[in-house]
């Protein structure tokens, strides 16, 4: 998750003209920049608390990859295609879940 949180703010930086599609609407501007720098926090904070082992880690990573899954559905459905690179996100993000969820007693601190 560390290096996902580097990777998207190299993402970020070299494409500031992209606009990241949140439940089917592209933000832009000032919002879509807000938007857009969400994800590197959250990818750097649930990375460290992997690291140790954190419980909150546990539940910060599952509530926002169950957001990217219904996020991804809804731009899946709404948007026009082709869908490519969400239907690999929505199968690589349940096969994080999965992979989340077994490995629960992880986290216990």
């Amino acid at each position: 998750m560390i290096a996902s949180g580097f990777m998207d703010l190299y993402i970020i930086l070299a494409n500031p003209e992209y606009s990241l599609p949140v439940f089917g609407t592209k933000f832009t501007g000032w919002g879509g920049w807000f938007v857009k720098l969400i994800a590197p926090p959250i990818h750097f904070i649930s990375g460290y608390g992997t690291v140790l082992g954190r419980k909150w880690a546990y539940r910060l990573m599952m509530y926002y990859s169950l957001y990217g899954l219904i996020n991804a559905t809804v731009n899946r459905l709404v948007l026009p295609g082709p869908h490519r690179i969400r239907t690999v996100f929505l199968a690589g993000t349940l096969f994080f879940i999965g992979y989340l969820y077994a490995r629960r007693r992880q986290f216990q601190t």
